[in-house]
């Protein structure tokens, strides 16, 4: 991801040669439309060789493969759980396929999910008390 500041990008809190959004799964394809709308955004911010989208199951790309597919010039990848809170997946699940994937040559780093943030927080109370007419 080496130069963003000078070609205007946001710097992400912590450096990472690799972006990994994970959600859950499902066989609907239309269940994976707002995941597949976010990576896009994503990938329009930090570049389309510098993220990716995976899936925990029912679907693919799985974090095995996605990992599978990258560079050996990826050193650090960071794993964002597009999960509302740290249930069994986050707890145990995605925790042993880390350590599987990892090595001395790749680190990743399983961040907090989504849901956990205060401005997912702040933005689930607006919707609803949109959709409760109260705001």
């Amino acid at each position: 991801m080496g130069n963003r500041e000078t070609l205007g990008i946001k710097m992400l809190r912590k450096e990472y040669d690799h972006i990994i959004l994970l959600a859950h799964g499902s066989p609907d394809p239309l269940w994976k439309q707002p995941f597949e709308s976010l990576y896009q955004q994503v990938s329009l911010t930090y570049g389309k060789n510098n993220a990716s989208l995976a899936y925990m199951e029912l679907t693919t790309p799985s974090l095995e493969e996605v990992i599978a597919t990258l560079g050996e010039e990826v050193r650090t990848v960071a794993v964002l759980p597009l999960f509302l809170a740290v249930g069994r997946h986050l707890r145990h699940d995605v925790p042993a396929q880390i350590a599987a994937l990892q090595s001395d040559a790749l680190q990743i780093e399983l961040l907090p999910p989504i849901g956990e943030d205060e401005l997912v927080k702040q933005a689930m109370q607006t919707v609803v008390a949109n959709h409760l007419g109260k705001v």
